[in-house]
């Protein structure tokens, strides 16, 4: 089983907005997976901003989104998944690990995939008024409107205890080499992906439940404002502190969608890209 690790976008944003102090600009990158699986063949994870973000913020008072975090595409999720010789319409299995817009940007880009999340992930957000939709990083525009012919719904019930793991897990695809990880708090239903890649590496993909790794590495808290901004603080709280007893174990790999050292990944697969042209 070998994982790709694509580019879906960035955004900028300070810092601050992570440690609290920096008042720096920084690029947050929107990574997504790309798994070849020797059964199911193309697991894709996640779709970073995809092809219709823009259109997506067109009005109010969706365009907020775009104004706080601006947005730049190096390439759609097809565009980056062709650059592995795949195309989008072919690939059968797509796992989202939760709703937000830099996540779910390119589901229309796979209209053959049956869609995986878990069944609180799409359901509170839909009830939103716009504005809170906004606020909760969801563009309802960018769900396709037959979702729900293609949904694979993860109960909440079939998450149990892991002796791996200090977070409930559920098996993916009947195979235990792929397992949905329960990483609530960030936003509603959020999942991550337990696997181990080529590398023989064991990795836990935690998606937003951090952003940067000194989060985890050096205990940095959000600032208020930012905590503020999850779905649900006490939950996320949590989370970052089972992910940060995890870290000290040192049993896994943890790697998240926008975090630097995640996107060093893109970059070497990148060049394998490359090299086989």
């Amino acid at each position: 089983m070998r994982v790709h690790y694509l580019n879906g976008g960035s955004c900028s944003h300070l810092l601050a907005a992570v440690d609290g102090r920096t008042l720096r600009k920084v690029v947050f990158h929107a990574v997504f997976l790309a798994i070849e699986h020797s059964d199911l063949g193309w697991v894709v994870v996640d779709t970073g901003y995809g092809n219709r973000f823009f259109a997506a913020t067109a009005r109010w008072p969706y365009r907020l989104y775009r104004w706080v975090t601006p947005v730049t595409l190096r390439d759609t999720a097809a565009a980056a998944l062709a650059q592995l010789g795949v195309d989008a319409s072919h690939v059968r299995h797509l796992v989202i690990t939760h709703f937000h817009a830099d996540h779910i940007g390119g589901l229309r880009e796979f209209p053959r995939a049956r869609v995986y999340y878990h069944e609180d992930a799409l359901r509170p957000l839909r009830s939103l008024s716009p504005f809170r939709q906004t606020r909760a990083a969801f563009l309802p525009a960018l769900v396709p409107d037959d979702l729900a012919k293609r949904s694979e719904i993860l109960r909440g019930d079939s998450f149990r205890p892991d002796d791996e793991l200090p977070f409930a897990t559920a098996i993916l695809f009947g195979d235990a080499r792929l397992k949905a990880v329960a990483l609530p708090g960030h936003a509603s239903g959020q999942i991550g992906l337990l696997y181990t890649g080529d590398d023989g590496v064991r990795t836990l993909y935690c998606a937003d439940a951090f952003w940067r790794s000194i989060q985890i590495e050096q205990d940095v808290d959000l600032p208020w404002i930012a905590r503020k901004l999850q779905w649900d603080a006490a939950a996320y709280s949590r989370t970052i502190s089972g992910l940060r007893g995890l870290a000290r174990r040192r049993s896994h790999r943890l790697l998240a969608c926008h975090d630097e050292v995640t996107h060093q990944f893109v970059t070497c697969d990148r060049q394998l890209s490359d090299a086989r042209r």
